[in-house]
């Protein structure tokens, strides 16, 4: 068997650092062995043989004593033989997909399966029937970890399958995913290893139905070939590199500060630092994991090589912060969201294949929904595309993004074709907003507002249906006196809203000034849009067009701020390099760079259109 391991040897995977790290032991307990006793066949044959090799004298080494002969047999029979151990520790071709080294950090997982395999085993998973007219494959890219979309089966296909596929109200059914193959909580409460445990914690309040589907996925991905859900597991991706949630704080700050995705950010990552460390861990750790120990086959965890190559060895290990992260990226990413009921109950759950389908805001060319019996999720693509689709046809579904800082935050991409974003009313670092901020807060007034391109010229006519947005409009439009008197009154500082004698006296010679301004330029300029700090304006509809001509003054002055910053870093400072991975966080800053545009176009747009359509 040892020498038939030899021969196998050329099946192995040096690339990893598993394979790398036991090819060099096996060398050195060769060399080792060769200098002991002449070569390591030798002392393999001798220690193989019966027990007269040991006493064997070779010509080269008759003149020495027995007992240094017998010392040198036996180190060369132990080099064999930990050669030989070790050797067996390596997975052949045969089993690299069992002893895939399962890393505290999802994102370091490493796979033997090429990404073709990956989508031949979930088809294997799912089965033809289930996957009528549609197939995922990988996509190409330069730089970035491969990833997926769905693609239409193509015309030959389409008539070998012609009998199988069904057309309703206009739509193909490309997709036909049944409900033992959705992962939801309710996969979770009724699996046959998983499934008591789950329910207790579900019945307990312990965990939300989102937290099961996520801490589900996790267990199936420690469970490892002993899950029904490996195919599965094995297609999601590892590496979701730009989403924010992801990067180093460094990068953060670099690419993301004087936008109100950096709030959003740093506030989820502490939002979900709090939920790992008072809810999750704990519930795996005390529910999920002794399961996990009875599932799990104790050779896979007591195996003196799981010390030394790190196979397997963490499949019981307590919960790391980011496995959590990632069951958390994966459901924000890829769930959907389905209704049941009449709509009356949302369900979120990963649906194979259809999760694979990537999106598009303009041109989607298919939708999901249950099926009619309730006991599948359909992917329709209306009939009229699909009868015209070839195997090189993406199938696209929208992703529902209603702004810029959705796609970002929730995706890791700037969506080219979406025209909104989010504007905030007041920043927390800044103290020319902190009045208004107040103002706001003692109001209990909406601190943001979307706005969208094509209503640039509307200006804040185009809030008129939401009156709340057009109160922190107003409150932002004012200004000196104004907004100090509007503070007191919300503060309840009644006493204090009459001037007193010397304010009176004070804003007379104020008025006086203005009126010697006009005189001077009434004839050069025109008085409409000038905005004057003292003026006490009871026009709201002015009001709000100034309060949103600020709130996008005071955010392109933060952009402004930020652009600078990344230009400075990227002449070449060396105490800002990242630390980790430079392409990974080359193309971070890329895409925050990419925001950062497309939030100053609509920012701009607007203000463009302020001086031209709106009354301030």
């Amino acid at each position: 068997m040892f020498f038939k391991r030899l021969l196998l040897i050329k099946n192995h995977n040096y690339t990893s650092n598993d394979g790398k790290k036991a090819l060099l032991l096996f060398s050195s307990l060769f060399l080792h062995g060769k200098r002991s006793s002449n070569s390591i066949s030798n002392a393999a044959y001798r220690g193989c043989s019966s027990s007269k090799s040991f006493s064997t004298v070779s010509p080269d080494n008759a003149g020495k004593s027995s007992s240094e002969q017998h010392r040198r047999f036996l180190g060369g029979g132990f080099a064999a033989l930990g050669g030989a151990l070790a050797y067996y520790s390596l997975p052949t071709s045969d089993e690299n997909d069992e002893n895939d080294r399962l890393a505290k950090d999802p994102r370091d997982d490493r796979s033997s399966l090429t990404p073709h395999e990956k989508v031949a085993k979930l088809h294997h998973f799912l089965g033809d029937e289930n996957r009528i007219l549609a197939h995922a494959k990988p996509l190409k890219s330069a730089d970035a970890p491969v990833h997926f979309g769905l693609f239409s089966d193509g015309e030959i296909s389409r008539k070998e399958k012609r009998r199988s596929v069904r057309k309703e109200s206009g739509e193909t059914i490309v997709l036909n995913v049944p409900d033992a193959y959705i992962v939801s909580a309710s996969t979770a409460a009724s699996d046959e290893d998983l499934g008591e445990t789950f329910t207790k914690m579900l019945d307990e309040n312990k965990i939300d139905t989102r937290q099961a589907t996520q801490m589900f996925v996790l267990a199936q991905r420690r469970l490892k070939s002993e899950s029904g859900w490996k195919a599965y597991v094995d297609f999601l991706p590892r590496r979701m590199d730009l989403v924010p949630m992801f990067w180093t704080e460094r990068e953060i700050e670099r690419g993301l500060k004087g936008t109100v995705l950096y709030e959003m950010v740093k506030t989820q990552k502490a939002r979900l630092k709090e939920e790992y460390e008072t809810v999750v861990k704990d519930a795996f750790d005390r529910n999920v994991l002794p399961k996990l120990k009875e599932i799990i086959p104790k050779s896979s965890s007591s195996s003196v090589f799981v010390s030394l190559f790190g196979v397997n060895a963490n499949d019981t290990s307590p919960l790391s912060f980011e496995e959590f992260l990632w069951a958390k990226a994966l459901f924000w990413t890829r769930a959907l969201t389905i209704p049941i009921e009449n709509g009356r109950v949302i369900v979120e759950a990963l649906v194979p294949l259809v999760d694979a389908c990537n999106h598009s805001t303009k041109k989607p060319n298919a939708r999901y929904q249950l099926s009619n019996d309730l006991k599948s999720v359909e992917l329709r693509v209306p009939s009229k595309i699909e009868d015209n689709m070839t195997s090189e046809d993406e199938i696209k579904i929208t992703y529902g993004i209603e702004n810029l800082e959705r796609a970002f935050f929730t995706y890791g991409f700037v969506d080219e074709d979406v025209m909104s974003t989010i504007l905030p009313f007041a920043w927390s670092d800044d103290e020319d907003t902190k009045t208004y901020s107040s103002c706001l807060d003692l109001k209990r007034l909406p601190k943001i507002v979307q706005l969208d391109l094509e209503n640039a010229k509307k200006g804040a006519s185009a809030f008129s249906g939401d009156p709340e947005v057009r109160e922190a409009l107003r409150i932002l439009g004012m200004q000196g006196e104004q907004l100090a008197m509007e503070l007191r009154a919300l503060l309840g500082v009644k006493e204090t809203l009459a001037l007193t004698p010397a304010e009176r006296i004070s804003k007379q010679e104020r008025a006086n000034q203005r009126k010697k301004g006009r005189l001077f330029s009434s004839f050069g300029r025109s008085k409409k849009n000038t905005v004057d700090a003292d003026e006490i304006v009871t026009d709201h509809r002015r009001l709000e067009n100034r309060g949103l001509k600020r709130a996008i003054e005071t955010a392109l002055k933060h952009l402004d701020e930020t652009d600078e910053s990344e230009e400075k870093i990227g002449k070449g400072e060396e105490n800002n390099k990242e630390k980790g991975d430079p392409t990974t966080s080359a193309r971070r800053m890329e895409e925050a760079k990419r925001y950062r545009k497309k939030v100053r176009e609509i920012l701009q747009s607007y203000l463009e259109a302020s001086s031209k359509h709106w009354k301030l």
